[in-house]
């Protein structure tokens, strides 16, 4: 399998989608200053309390980040997967002397670890780099605890799960469609209704370890669908 995934990144250039990460995290980074900066530029903002704490910014932060990613993730699952499988291009994966299904799992595990690895990275990084200046010139009147350390961190890494299995279920969708339009816009879809609904209840910690229960046993299914069908998929 590591083989099939190194040969994947190999024949497919990855930089289009380091430099949307890259621009994704740079993007995420001003976000934690501009909503920082709210109660000194309006202090008559109602929710004054709530962008002055830590663990309200980071939480904000990581669903808007875990939204950009899994549509990072879907237009990559568009790209090797959808596209893979129409056409002259299927013809050319079905004629490799290798399992249909591992070629399929090989697709699938390169879009949920980079869209996984990706937000968690770039997460680590825009976080320990905005901690750090408020080390120097804080701007929230807040004040890092361990215990909201630890729970942003889980927080960072279930969100940047989320992100890998919703980009599954999202090409799925798209693979079904056979269309790399519907793969994309899924994405779009799916995200947004995830971060309505853990926004709505972001003060219930474990909220987001049931939706990222529920993601993963739907990319599962997405998994198990998607290797029976290109076993018996016909060119």
């Amino acid at each position: 399998m590591k083989a099939l995934i190194s040969l994947e990144i190999r024949r497919s250039s990855l930089r289009p989608y380091h430099r949307a990460a890259l621009i994704c995290s740079v993007t995420m980074l001003f976000f934690y200053y501009f909503m920082a900066s709210i109660p000194l530029i309006d202090p008559t903002e109602t929710d004054i309390g709530l962008f002055s704490s830590y663990e309200f910014l980071f939480s904000l932060n990581h669903l808007l980040s875990m939204a950009a990613f899994t549509i990072l993730g879907s237009v990559m699952g568009a790209r090797f997967i959808v596209e893979e499988y129409t056409g002259a291009r299927a013809i050319l994966l079905f004629s490799y002397p290798v399992s249909r299904r591992k070629i399929m799992g090989a697709k699938l595990c390169l879009v949920f670890f980079y869209s996984t690895a990706a937000m968690l990275l770039c997460g680590i990084a825009t976080g320990f780099f905005f901690m750090l200046t408020e080390c120097f010139f804080p701007i929230c009147t807040d004040t890092m605890t361990g215990t909201m350390a630890a729970w942003i961190f889980f927080s960072l890494l279930f969100h940047s799960l989320l992100a890998g299995f919703l980009a599954l279920l999202s090409s799925w969708i798209g693979f079904l469609k056979t269309s790399v339009p519907v793969t994309i816009v899924s994405g779009v879809i799916i995200s947004c209704v995830v971060c309505q609904i853990l926004s709505a209840v972001y003060i219930f910690h474990p909220a987001l370890f049931l939706v990222t229960g529920v993601a993963a046993a739907g990319a599962v299914t997405a998994i198990k669908h998607l290797s029976r069908y290109v076993e018996n998929m016909e060119v």
